[in-house]
């Protein structure tokens, strides 16, 4: 109760552990644990079976699982995403933070493992490799030529700013109005009601691979991205503050910032793991944080639930109170083997000592019970034993 676990059914035509299922091992700590948000299937059949989940809380873990085995090959990393979007020839992927999440996206290649790199059409600059965002998604989708991703905000889902975006498939917007043919300002409410590519075979396009960058023209000055989904600044030749209050230098760079909303974010997601291929069995070697153990180390549950935690607790709190109990009745075994063992050596010796604890339970009897501890409490408990080994010694 309260766990979440993803299950792969194996067929007879893909595996020999026919009619089993597998349980897909989803990366994080049972005690983060949390719901799977999405799971998809690679579409191009003709390449190895692979299947993508992104699961537990935000920030969610996107993992790339073998579609055989459900092992996990490749751990995407933490972020607000919830939706994963396959292109047709199944090499390109999109990550993508829709519905009640901001609209951030992140575009990889399936291929190479990495996120597609970013640059500028004209000037060939590095734009980076950090997605794009597309507020407001309703609907989305790859062209069957799996070079161009579109978002579309229609009717009756939202009201507001319907329109239809386009984008490369390393995630830049796409401006160009020989491309871009349509007008958004013209889709008021209730005017679009959906954005679909429309579907082709297979075979109509090719697999093609990431385009390599456009040569950047010699003695041209870097360009940088202005952070707004594409658009191309020069880079300013002095720091010019911007307007509003004063923010130390420290803290003027990206998820750095002073204020409390600042300090919680980091604090939220200072365990966020980043993109990481991973090896047989690497999930295992996690801990709870994320972080690889050093060799020989234990992960700290091993991968269980909630409830296979607390059933194992239960279980060694049974075992110890059994050891407990066996010990104790052990001791009293013993004890009693050596009281005979005593009497049966020298009986008179034995009936002095036996005299003397009596003398001494008589006195404690004599004092106010609630002053006693548990020790005297127990001395007393065995007047009765110590007088019927005293009828057994028979001596005067």
């Amino acid at each position: 109760y309260g766990s979440t676990n993803l299950y792969l059914l194996l067929s007879e035509s893909k595996s020999s552990l026919t009619g089993e299922a597998l349980s897909v091992p989803l990366p994080g700590s049972p005690s983060e644990s949390g719901p799977v948000l999405d799971v998809a299937w690679m579409p191009n059949a003709s390449k190895l079976a692979a299947f993508c989940v992104i699961s537990g809380k935000m920030p969610a873990m996107a993992s790339l699982h073998n579609g055989s085995t459900a092992e996990p090959t490749f751990l995407f990393g933490n972020a607000h995403r919830n939706t994963i979007v396959w292109s047709d020839h199944g090499r390109f992927v999109t990550l993508g933070g829709f519905g009640n999440l901001a609209g951030g996206m992140d575009f990889y290649d399936k291929n190479k493992l990495k996120p597609i790199p970013q640059f500028d059409p004209v000037t060939g600059a590095d734009l980076g490799s950090t997605g794009n965002k597309a507020s407001c998604a309703v609907g989305y989708g790859w062209s069957p030529s799996s070079r161009y991703f579109m978002v579309s905000t229609t009717t009756p889902r939202m009201n507001v700013d319907n329109g239809v975006r386009l984008y490369k498939y390393n995630g830049l917007e796409v401006r160009d109005e020989s491309i871009v043919t349509w007008d958004n300002a013209k889709f008021g409410p209730g005017l679009l009601l959906a954005a679909e590519f429309v579907p082709a075979s297979s075979e109509v396009y090719p697999d093609r691979a990431q385009s390599p960058p456009p040569k950047r023209s010699e003695g041209e000055a870097p360009a940088v991205a202005d952070g707004g989904g594409g658009a191309v600044v020069a880079p300013p030749s002095a720091y010019v503050p911007p307007p509003g209050r004063y923010v130390p230098p420290g803290a003027r760079k990206s998820g750095s910032g002073m204020s409390l909303a600042d300090k919680m974010r980091k604090e939220r997601e200072g365990n966020a793991v980043g993109a990481t291929k991973l090896f047989k069995g690497a999930i295992a070697k996690m801990s709870s944080t994320g972080k690889k153990l050093p060799v020989g180390m234990a992960p700290d549950n091993e991968g269980k639930s909630k409830s296979a935690l607390r059933k194992e607790r239960q279980r060694l709190a049974k075992e110890k109170m059994e050891l407990a109990e066996r010990e104790e009745k052990e001791r009293k075994e013993r004890e009693e083997k050596e009281r005979i063992a005593a009497a049966a050596g020298d009986p008179v010796k034995r009936s002095k000592k036996l005299n003397k604890t009596l003398k001494q339970i008589k006195d404690l009897k004599a004092k106010d019970p609630s002053t006693l501890n548990d020790d005297q409490k127990n001395k007393i408990a065995m007047e009765e034993g110590i007088l019927k080994e005293l009828a057994e010694l028979k001596v005067s």
